[in-house]
């Protein structure tokens, strides 16, 4: 199965946080066709940027949290033109931007999506949690 990780469910995974699913962690840890997507680093430095409370990253976060990824061979996927395509034509079930963008890559990659936000649902993209 080839999935695509919402934002939280790296951060979550990758901190072994108890709000991943017990499903969403069994997918982390056996399916061979993971992706992420730039997209998902370009959220985390918005949300660090707000200097939320409950939103906080110690280190060098946007090299090691990549790093990490790749290290687990998830695949990086990066915006295409295609994605931006998408983006326009989606109807706007979703106002968030970034959660927008990884609904078009999983549309244009056939992938499910690995997410808690059923807003996702309205999409008609498989989402797993």
């Amino acid at each position: 199965m080839s999935v695509l990780l919402d934002t939280h469910a790296i951060l979550w995974a990758l901190s072994g946080d108890s709000r991943l699913s017990k499903k969403a962690r069994c997918v982390y840890n056996t399916e061979d066709d993971l992706a992420f997507s730039g997209v998902s680093l370009w959220e985390i430095g918005i949300k660090l940027g707000l200097q939320r409370q409950e939103f906080s990253l110690a280190g060098n976060w946007w090299q090691s949290i990549p790093q990490e990824l790749v290290s687990q061979s998830i695949l990086r996927l990066d915006v295409e033109p295609e994605h931006c395509r998408i983006v326009a034509e989606l109807p706007m079930h979703h106002r968030d931007p970034f959660d927008r963008m990884l609904i078009a890559q999983a549309m244009s990659t056939g992938r499910s999506i690995l997410s808690i936000d059923r807003k996702l649902d309205d999409y008609g993209v498989r989402r797993i949690w």
